[in-house]
């Protein structure tokens, strides 16, 4: 029992359950405690969505694509891990946006699409007159802080007008959250916009402030072997704790502040704390708490996928200025985004054919996501034909799917989150969940989560075992 009362499990291989599970190695090692770290992970390797496949000679990512500088997090940590020198800095500045039939380049300041200076909306011929008036507002009313979290489309559009919002910054923020604005809050989204406006006034203030922020070249950065550059250094360290084809059916209260792990239905584990590093439609599985279980089933998810396209260059009609596409809801296309990644990454640039990257699927668009290869392609060149003029047959593809992938948590979910954590912290000391979403979206959101949440893993175990 001594000895249980000192594991720590950490389920669940993705980015926040590798970093999680380093940081407690290294609080462990570093004040040299007497624990014992396990991380389980249900597939045959761990990753999650940082899924990386070698092409001829190339490596493509197929799930999470870049890592967004702008926010400290990933850089700092792979710092820290020696990965610095292995580092790509994106190019071809940022997408255009694909609207009434044809590609619009934002060829000023913009911050996900919104013009940075307000006199540049003049520019765009994506508004109407009485759009582009509308994108004052900001301007014109004061802010006030939230007393609860509204609607992310509610709010953008009281400060920059519905047809801004609709026409240029949708597209940008489904790329991130594959979501529905109308539904998703701005402040359990996390999103800077927000934390800017509160401290600087203005978006434009915030930017001035932050001119890191802008969108263009450098705002991304990946390996030339893919992100699974991160997680295969990560997975290099913590090897000796992880343990693969492992899948937690449930946790149960054991004896003396413990918890019983049912592994794979046939193996059980004894441990004294845990952090439930899963997505979220796993949580009320493990945990069985009707409380708990009403909360969480009730978070939808949507559904996205992935096609890596391989084009001869002569294929692409209708080529971006930038390195690549977003497409409004409006338009009604599966295509979310393209990434044209000969322009976005220097190590392609000499490739002879074109690689294109398409992202499809959003919240409420699950449905291409469950179709056979063969219909998901169909589907998704006919919409590259209108955007790009493509007309000819890729020479190679690859598809890959993540359903349920994007949590959808709606302006009460902040709320109910918390009550969560603080019905945990009484009802299961110890338990700690983590994952996509419950502190924004992103790699460096979810490094985020795992700083955190080890400290509270390991400070719990040090005052259970009186140390």
């Amino acid at each position: 029992m001594k000895r249980a009362k000192k594991r720590i499990a950490v389920i669940g291989g993705g980015i926040t359950g590798l970093v999680t599970a380093y940081r407690i190695k290294q609080q462990i090692e570093n004040e040299q405690l007497p624990f014992e770290l396990i991380l389980l992970e249900s597939a045959l390797k761990v990753g999650g969505k940082i899924y990386t496949m070698k092409v001829g000679d190339n490596y493509f990512d197929l799930g999470a694509e870049s890592i967004d500088v702008r926010y400290p997090e990933a850089m700092d940590l792979i710092k820290e891990l020696g990965l610095m020198d292995q580092l790509i800095y994106s190019e071809g500045n940022k997408p255009d946006i694909f609207f009434y039939n044809k590609l619009h380049n934002l060829n000023y300041p913009t911050y996900k699409g919104i013009p940075v200076r307000k006199m540049d909306i003049w520019k765009s011929d994506l508004l109407t007159f009485q759009g582009k008036m509308a994108s004052f507002k900001d301007n014109l009313f004061p802010l006030k802080p939230l007393d609860k979290d509204i609607q992310m489309s509610r709010y953008l559009k009281s400060r920059f007008g519905e047809e801004l919002v609709e026409h240029i910054v949708e597209p940008f923020f489904s790329k991130v959250y594959a979501s529905d604005l109308d539904e998703m809050g701005i402040k359990s989204s996390k999103e800077v916009i927000y934390s800017l406006e509160q401290k600087y006034g203005s978006l434009s203030n915030g930017i001035k402030h932050h001119p890191e922020l802008l969108d263009g070249s450098g705002n991304y950065v990946t390996f030339q072997k893919g992100l699974a550059v991160l997680t295969d250094r990560l997975t290099e360290i913590l090897k000796p704790h992880i343990q693969t084809s492992k899948k937690v059916f449930e946790i149960k209260e054991g004896t003396e502040g413990t918890y019983i792990i049912d592994i794979n239905r046939k193996e059980q584990v004894r441990v004294g704390a845990i952090c439930i590093a899963t997505p979220v439609t796993e949580y009320s599985k493990l945990i069985k708490n009707e409380t708990f279980r009403q909360t969480f089933d009730q978070v939808e998810t949507a559904s996205i996928g992935y096609i890596l396209f391989k084009f001869k260059k002569t294929a692409i009609k209708n080529e971006p200025i930038g390195f690549g596409v977003v497409t409004p809801r409006r338009n009604d296309s599966y295509v979310t985004s393209i990434v044209f990644l000969n322009k976005k990454w220097s190590f392609l640039k000499d490739e002879e054919d074109v690689f294109i990257g398409v992202s499809f699927g959003r919240k409420g668009e699950d449905l291409l996501v469950t179709l056979g290869n063969k219909d998901i392609e169909e589907s998704i060149l006919k919409d590259l034909e209108i955007i790009l003029g493509i007309t000819d047959k890729p020479i190679n593809r690859i598809v890959k799917r993540w359903p349920d992938a994007i949590p959808q948590y709606t302006v009460d979910q902040e709320e109910k989150t918390k009550e969560m954590i603080e019905m945990l912290n009484y009802e299961y000391p110890g338990i700690y969940i983590s994952g996509i979403g419950l502190e924004g979206f992103g790699i460096n959101q979810c490094i985020v989560q795992a700083n955190r949440t080890s400290k509270k893993i390991v400070e719990h175990i040090k005052k259970q075992n009186c140390i």
